[in-house]
Order: C-alpha cells, then sequence, then structure tokens
C-alpha cells in the first residue's frame, strides 16, 4: 500500500488515511433529512442544523438548482407546519433554516468570507425581525427585553452583593450598545454547525475530504471599510448628533461583529507560525488558549490581523482570491 507523501502530511499532526468512498446523493434521502433536522432543532438547534444542512447539501449535490428549489420549497411547508402548530415552533426554527439554507447555498457554489458573512448578517436579521415582530404584538421593546435579560443573566454572575450593584451600573452602559450581538452570535452559531453539515455532505458526496485552512484565511479588504466606519460612527455618537443611542448600538454592533473577521485573520497568522515551526501537540495547546485569553481580553489577535492586511506575514498570493475561505 502507497504511503502518504511527506508534503501531504506537513502541518498535519495526525496524517490523513485514505480518502472516503464517494456516495451518490439521493433527493429522498436529503428531503427525510431535512424534515428530520426541523424536528431536532425545536429541542436542540445546534444539532438541527447540521442535519438541516445535511439534507439541503445533498438535494443541491444530488439536482442541482432544481435540488436548491425543492430545498427552498420543503422549508417553506416545514414553516408553514410549524406556524399552524404554534408561533413559537415557527419563530425557533425559521432562523435556524434561513442559515443553514444560506451556509450551504455558499458552500455548494464556493465559499468566501463575503457571502459567508451575508449569511451570517442575514440569519442575524431573520432572528431579529422575528422578536422584534413578537415584540412589538405583545406592546414591549425588543432592546429593553433583550437588555433586562442580559442584564439578569450578569446578575446571576456577580451576585446581590454591593459590589455587584456597582459593577452592573458600570457594566450597563456597555450592555445597552452591544445588545444586538446576542443575534449575530446566534447566527453565527448556526451557520459554523450548518457549515459542518454541509462539509459532511460534500465529503460523502465527492469523496474529497478537503478541509478550510485558517493558516491561509485571508480577508477581503471591504471588511477594513466597515470597521472604519463602525469606528467613524461610534464617534459620532459622542457629539450630540439626533439618534446618537441608535447610532452608537449599531456602530458598536458592527465593530464588535467584523472584529471576529479579523481575530480569524490573527490566528490564522499565528496557524501559519506554528505549522512552520512544527510545535507539538502541548506547546499548540497552551499557545492557543493563552491566544484566546489574550483575544478576549485584549483583541490581541484582532490586532495582529489588522495589520496583517498590509504586513502579509504569511507572503500569501493576493491577487483578488484573498476573499475565498478555502484556498
Amino acid at each position: 500500500m502507497q504511503e502518504p507523501s511527506a508534503d501531504s502530511q506537513q502541518g498535519s499532526i495526525v496524517p490523513s488515511g485514505p480518502s472516503p468512498k464517494r456516495i451518490a446523493p439521493r433527493v429522498a434521502h436529503g428531503s427525510l433529512m431535512l424534515v428530520l433536522g426541523c424536528l431536532v432543532s425545536l429541542f436542540l438547534p445546534f444539532a438541527g442544523a447540521i442535519l438541516m444542512a445535511y439534507g439541503m447539501r445533498e438535494l443541491a449535490e444530488a439536482s442541482g438548482a432544481r435540488g436548491v428549489a425543492i430545498s427552498f420549497a420543503e422549508s417553506a411547508v416545514l414553516i408553514a407546519a410549524a406556524l399552524v402548530a404554534g408561533v413559537g415552533y415557527a419563530a425557533l426554527l425559521a432562523p435556524v433554516l434561513v442559515c443553514s439554507a444560506a451556509v450551504v447555498l455558499c458552500m455548494w457554489r464556493g465559499a468566501t468570507v463575503t457571502n459567508m458573512s451575508v449569511a451570517v448578517v442575514i440569519g442575524s436579521l431573520v432572528s431579529f425581525g422575528i422578536d422584534a415582530a413578537i415584540a412589538a404584538i405583545s406592546g414591549i421593546s425588543v432592546s429593553e427585553t433583550a437588555v433586562a435579560y442580559l442584564m439578569a443573566a450578569l446578575r446571576e454572575s456577580v451576585g446581590t452583593g454591593v459590589e455587584g450593584d456597582l459593577l452592573l451600573a458600570q457594566i450597563q452602559p456597555v450592555v445597552e450598545a452591544v445588545w444586538p450581538l446576542i443575534y449575530v452570535t446566534g447566527a453565527a452559531f448556526d451557520c459554523l454547525v450548518a457549515g459542518i453539515g454541509s462539509y459532511l455532505m460534500g465529503v460523502r458526496c465527492t469523496g474529497e475530504p478537503g478541509r478550510p485552512s485558517l493558516a491561509r484565511f485571508d480577508v477581503p479588504m471591504w471588511s477594513v471599510a466597515v470597521l472604519a466606519l463602525a469606528v467613524v460612527g461610534f464617534g459620532a455618537s459622542f457629539t450630540g448628533i439626533p439618534e446618537s443611542g441608535l447610532v452608537r448600538t449599531v456602530s458598536t454592533t458592527v465593530f464588535m461583529s467584523v472584529r471576529i473577521i479579523f481575530a480569524l485573520q490573527g490566528f490564522g497568522v499565528v496557524s501559519a507560525l506554528m505549522t512552520r515551526s512544527r510545535m507539538g501537540c502541548l506547546t499548540r495547546t497552551v499557545c492557543i488558549f493563552f491566544l484566546f485569553w489574550s483575544e478576549m481580553m485584549l483583541f490581541a489577535m484582532s490586532i495582529v490581523g489588522l495589520i496583517d492586511i498590509w504586513a502579509n506575514f504569511r507572503k500569501l498570493p493576493r491577487d483578488g482570491s484573498r476573499d475565498r475561505v478555502t484556498q
């Protein structure tokens, strides 16, 4: 049996085995997995997103554009059925379905940083729109509800003492500025797990286990423009402009959201450095733990990623293909 080449194993902790056997996709099986994913998502949203994306990707691989149309039509029927069963079921199901469909469409055609970011934005807006509609019908404010929810969660963490009250008083203005992040992070996690389901089905259908390489991750330049606009908007919100609170909330949310892209860029730089220096598993684990801590506390990886856009530490070819997630 032919041994894997040294080049194919470079940067791998465990040498990869033989390519998986290719299995022909089936429309009936994909449709069944989509229905199963919708049922599971009512109890375990992340597991449901994996199954939904798995089924949608199989439909796309089996029948192309016709399969995509089938998955969209089936999704609409499932949302309608959930709405008949109860508005709450439809409210839980719709955002996960939208994220799964958007991610599958991106990955089927070729995932890029741009279209995956659009998928997260769409999922966030759908989830926010549903909550806003329910809040409006109930006569309450979605922002006040979200802030109250976050403050209650923080209260559970800091306790009920005087120190806790002082800390909450200092944190509340921050919470009031970043509360929409709960929708962004929720959609991002839904898209992430949906990506896992789509990837698994893609490997099953093609027999090619190609994985995205974080060490090759490279952000498009539009992210810099978005970051700059967010900083300008945040600064302008303190100058007494109309709707300054709204401007501050939107700017802060956009800044914190796009920061995730720059953090991935920074981790990509470090990942390439680790691979080049052939670090062992224990050293990698310790370094990754420290880097995550530094990102949470100091935005260290985001700063590294921002600098890398011009410094190009990894000497990546930037000929217009930098927007691709898999290179």
